[in-house]
């Protein structure tokens, strides 16, 4: 029967060749199909009847070219990913004490102050004004008072006019020292060392306490503060590991979470948590700088770990294709496998699959269960 389906084929192909020669190619094309048509539906008819007499169709599946990747046991690292930014322990913005118009300014951004050192100043005139008086009135106390001890040493005069010289004069000392306590307050000091990092106003405008006129950071003793959903309360302890990226240094460095606040912020029901290096980093930091926060809050050692996309699922489960060798070749084999968290593109396999096996990286999506696989030119990989 076979035979003379294919007689009758290649007659249509002599006898649409023999009429028509080159000048008619598209109605030899249309005649071709039309007899691959009839060709096919009489393949089927046939195979049909096979079937329906209890026959088998052999059908050879053919090979199909895979790549494969060799599972190994690993470890698998799921980190929670937030924002932070830069903060630092000495960071302060520095007001003044006591209202008036500045008369000068002594520092600019990125200047280094010590602790104590002046940056500003305040208009005292009126108190220096005050301070001359106490001054003279206490010079004159002075003279009145050596001269009046110098009588009651000679038995000259009486005890009270010596006591009333004496307290005179002390008074006026008190009064000047607590003038000079008040005149320093007119002063802005810096009131860590650090470096100067914003300078607000300028000289000539009017401060008043409370106020922040100029910042001072110490940029020792860097960390990021970082808010976290308090979905993760139960998942962050002091002591986790992480790894934090600067996006603007383009730098990746390792940290550890050293605070974890219990207070819950009722407008964002967010927590706080700090991070420190471990042993210092070579990065230069700026405060409120971005930082990307990647704290691991899973890890699971030993265990097989897949790329994500090759796990592919049915109604039921989840499978993965394995080249499984059989006779003098390799079949591919669909393995149900039970998945666990996954990050970075990555996935643990918590059941299903063990190192060793042959994980079918390219070319799963067509291959079928029993059938043959051969390896792509250096395909075989290590994982």
């Amino acid at each position: 029967m076979n035979r003379n389906l294919a007689t009758v084929f290649f007659a249509g192909i002599l006898s649409l060749a023999s009429c028509g020669g080159e000048n008619d190619k598209q109605a030899q094309l249309d005649a071709l199909k039309e007899q691959q048509a009839s060709i096919q539906k009489q393949i089927e008819e046939l195979e049909a009847e096979l079937k329906a007499e209890g026959k088998t169709v052999a059908v050879q599946q053919k090979t199909v070219p895979v790549s494969v990747t060799t599972l190994a046991q690993d470890t698998f690292r799921h980190y929670l990913e937030v924002q932070g930014r830069v903060d630092f322990t000495q960071n302060v913005l520095v007001s003044a004490k006591v209202p008036g118009v500045l008369t000068s300014v002594r520092v600019e951004r990125g200047d280094r102050v010590t602790k104590g050192q002046t940056m500003a100043t305040i208009d005292a005139q009126v108190l220096e004004q005050n301070m001359a008086e106490v001054k003279t009135r206490l010079d004159l106390a002075n003279v009145t008072f050596e001269k009046q001890k110098n009588l009651w040493d000679q038995k000259i005069g009486t005890e009270m006019q010596y006591l009333t010289a004496k307290n005179n004069k002390e008074a006026l000392e008190r009064s000047l020292a607590a003038l000079q306590q008040q005149r320093d307050q007119f002063n802005i000091k810096a009131p860590i060392s650090g470096v100067v990092d914003e300078v607000i106003p300028n000289t000539g405008e009017a401060v008043s306490p409370g106020v922040g006129i100029i910042r001072v950071v110490n940029l020792e003793g860097g960390k990021i503060v970082a808010e976290i959903s308090e979905a993760y309360l139960d998942r962050i302890s002091k002591g986790d590991q992480a790894v934090v990226y600067f996006p603007d240094l383009k730098k990746e460095v390792p940290m550890t979470v050293d605070v974890v606040s219990s207070f819950i912020n009722p407008t964002s029901r967010t927590f706080t948590a700090e991070l420190r290096f471990r042993n210092g980093a070579d990065v230069t930091l700026r405060p409120n700088m971005v930082a990307v926060v990647r704290i691991e809050d899973y890890k699971n050692e030993d265990v097989v770990t897949l790329p994500v996309n090759l796990v592919q699922k049915d109604e039921k489960t989840s499978y993965v294709y394995v080249a499984r060798k059989q006779d003098n070749g390799y079949i591919a084999t669909r393995k149900e496998v039970k998945t666990g968290l996954s990050y970075g593109g990555n996935v643990e396999v918590l059941n299903g699959l063990a190192a060793g096996d042959m994980v079918i990286t390219a070319g799963y999506k067509s291959v079928n269960e029993g059938q043959p696989v051969v390896f792509a030119q250096n395909s075989l990989t290590q994982k």
